[in-house]
C-alpha cells in the first residue's frame, strides 16, 4: 500500500526540489496527481515517483480532476493580502 506524503513532505522526498509552495502551485494548476483528505492536499508516493520519473515538461502533464480549488478563505486571504 502506498503512503500518502502532504506538500512539504513530497518536498523532502525529492530533495527539496521543487519547493512545497512549487508543487502546491503545480497541484492547483492540475500539474500534479493530488488528493485532498480533510484539509490537507496530499500525493501517493507512488505516484509521485512516477510524476519525479516521467520525461519532458511537467506543466505539460494533465491529471483531469486532479486540479484542486482553493477555499474561499484561502482567496480572501490572498487578495487581502495583496
Amino acid at each position: 500500500m502506498s503512503q500518502f506524503l502532504t506538500m512539504p513532505e513530497a518536498s523532502v522526498h525529492c530533495g527539496g526540489v521543487p519547493s512545497p509552495e512549487t508543487l502546491y502551485r503545480l497541484a492547483r494548476e492540475g500539474h500534479l496527481p493530488v488528493r485532498r483528505i480533510g484539509r490537507r492536499l496530499v500525493i501517493s508516493e507512488r505516484l509521485l515517483d512516477q510524476w519525479i520519473d516521467s520525461v519532458g515538461d511537467v506543466r505539460a502533464t494533465e491529471y483531469p480532476g486532479a486540479a484542486f480549488k482553493e477555499r474561499p478563505a484561502d482567496a480572501l486571504q490572498r487578495e487581502q493580502a495583496s
